[in-house]
């Protein structure tokens, strides 16, 4: 039986991201950060979550009131998951699942830099990795509308044109059709051709970091 039992304090201003958290955890229990992941239990429905990412790590500090149960596993172990209102319910006890925690999930979007960016663009991160499934959107050229010291102007600008359905683009939810793409990678668009802009798309496909003004906005 392998178990350790601690209780202790972070500074929630100094460990903002998921991996400053997790490697917190593997120095203070002395593990090997490839072998365990860890879940937490969520307090208001007593559910055994996942935390691997900035996204799921912050919605499980946001349920310490004021603690925070954390179960760091060894990957591939599995939980018993019990009827706690039942305990002493033999049939309970037989009919318990066996089930193990998701741990190998891969990300494939997220939105970055949202602290810093005005409140009518987004930062989009798409990451194919050694996947074959394509981006899955087209853009076109057009005109874009912008509010200088002179006045409202008319500028060319490159725009999502169409989405493929099952696309990774279009299972993020975070792209539509019409937004205007203002940055690929850090790399403003302005002044460049569609040819242009497609080949720095395609350049970067595996890890896309694409800065759109939404069309609904």
């Amino acid at each position: 039986f392998d178990a350790e039992f601690r209780r202790f304090s972070f500074d929630k201003k100094q460990i903002t991201s998921f991996d400053d958290f997790f490697d917190l955890i593997m120095r203070m229990h002395r593990l090997r950060e490839n072998d365990y992941i860890l879940a937490y239990t969520d307090p208001v429905h007593g559910d055994f979550l996942p935390i691997n990412n900035n996204e799921n790590f912050a919605r499980a500090v946001s349920t310490a009131k004021p603690l925070l149960r954390l179960c760091v596993q060894r990957k591939g172990d599995q939980i018993r998951i019990f009827d706690s209102h039942n305990k002493g319910n033999k049939k309970s006890k037989l009919n318990s699942l066996q089930i193990s925690l998701p741990s190998d999930f891969r990300k494939v979007s997220s939105i970055v830099d949202a602290d810093v960016l005005p409140v009518t663009q987004r930062r989009v991160k798409l990451v194919r990795g050694n996947s074959s499934k394509p981006l899955g959107f087209y853009i076109r050229d057009g005109i874009s509308i912008r509010v200088t010291s002179n006045g409202i102007e008319k500028v060319p600008g490159i725009f999502i044109s169409r989405l493929i359905s099952g696309g990774l683009a279009a299972s993020t939810g975070l792209l539509a059709v019409n937004d205007e793409v203002l940055e690929v990678n850090g790399i403003e668009v302005a002044g460049k051709t569609l040819d242009q802009v497609t080949d720095m798309m395609v350049a970067n496909s595996q890890n896309l970091i694409i800065t759109v003004r939404p069309a609904n906005q």
